[in-house]
């Protein structure tokens, strides 16, 4: 890999590093301590709030040069962590997930601002991606989940046991909780749209309604929280090409609704928009699927693939 490939990852790998934050058996190998060296294999749980209930657990592997490991074999077991025990929870597979594989955007997109100058926005490739399960999380508390992976490329094969801490309740609208009836700009209130758009080639048909009118017409809905044009993570872009794949499918049995993550994009003192302080959100992207009476039925962080928002679509809108 080389180096600008390196650099290339990078905002990724701080967006990971961000956002971390029956029978019993001693839990002394559970560490909330993530160390970077040379030699090592980092996990880096990517989730900014875990909670009592459903959850889509986001794990991030780093690998020995610290760029993220994908399409490994990864089997998670989840643990609370109570003193000096920890109690087996839950188990299962981790499905590895590389949204740039079905986004179809390039790495680099490139935009002529309004005063003439260039704007190159790095999109993530398909080197960086991460490992998903639905947990159900029984209690708040401490809690350690042990990752047994199997990696080919690089040739990797080992055991990590983050630990992480569990909400009784998160700062985000829950899932199963009605959805902020949030006016967000439109088409109709701007005279240009990339006020409302910041990637490369602004999509009108994800700027036709608010969130409130939506609930109001009792449509389902699919909210992609996001800045494409200037998203530190890189992964904004792949997301909002997957929200425009996926929208010909429910075009008239869902709305498809891109909020502009920040008033000011370009701007170093960026300011989120009404909407995503009325959401409570402190990172991005974000998606949510409403259903048709305003309920909140699922809610992606971060890297989300069109099999994920495809499967919860349905449950709203239908095949």
């Amino acid at each position: 890999m080389t180096t600008m490939r390196r650099l290339a990852w990078l905002p990724s790998l701080l967006w990971l590093m961000a956002v971390a934050c029956s029978g019993g058996s001693k839990n002394a190998s559970f560490s909330s301590v993530i160390e970077v060296g040379d030699e090592k294999v980092t996990p880096v749980i990517a989730n900014s709030e875990l909670v009592i209930g459903p959850n889509r657990f986001v794990l991030g592997i780093l690998g020995p040069d610290g760029a993220p490991i994908v399409d490994a074999k990864v089997h998670l077991k989840f643990y609370f962590i109570n003193g000096d025990t920890a109690f087996l929870k839950s188990e299962m597979d981790a499905v590895s997930r590389v949204p740039a594989r079905e986004a179809g955007v390039s790495e680099e997109e490139v935009q002529i601002l309004p005063d003439g100058t260039k704007h190159v926005q790095i999109n993530a490739g398909e080197d960086v991606g991460v490992y998903t399960a639905v947990v159900n999380f029984d209690v708040a508390g401490d809690w350690g989940v042990e990752a047994s992976m199997d990696s080919r490329k690089p040739k990797v094969k080992t055991t990590l046991r983050p630990r992480f801490n569990v909400l009784e309740r998160g700062p985000t609208p829950a899932v199963g909780s009605a959805a902020p009836r949030s006016r967000n700009l439109t088409v109709n209130d701007v005279t240009d749209l990339t006020q409302v758009d910041s990637s490369a080639n602004p999509s009108p048909e994800l700027h036709t309604t608010t969130i409130a009118d939506a609930i109001a017409a009792g449509k389902p809905a699919l909210v992609l929280f996001a800045v494409p044009g200037y998203c530190e993570s890189r992964f904004c872009g792949p997301e909002l090409a997957i929200m425009r794949k996926l929208h010909p499918k429910y075009e008239g049995r869902a709305e498809f609704i891109h909020v502009e993550f920040y008033s000011n994009p370009s701007s170093p003192n960026r300011t989120p928009v009404a909407a995503v302080n009325e959401w409570n959100l402190r990172t991005e992207p974000w998606f949510f699927v409403i259903d048709s009476k305003g309920i909140i039925r699922a809610k992606f962080e971060g890297p989300t693939t069109m099999d994920e928002l495809d499967q919860a679509l349905q449950q709203v809108a239908g095949q």
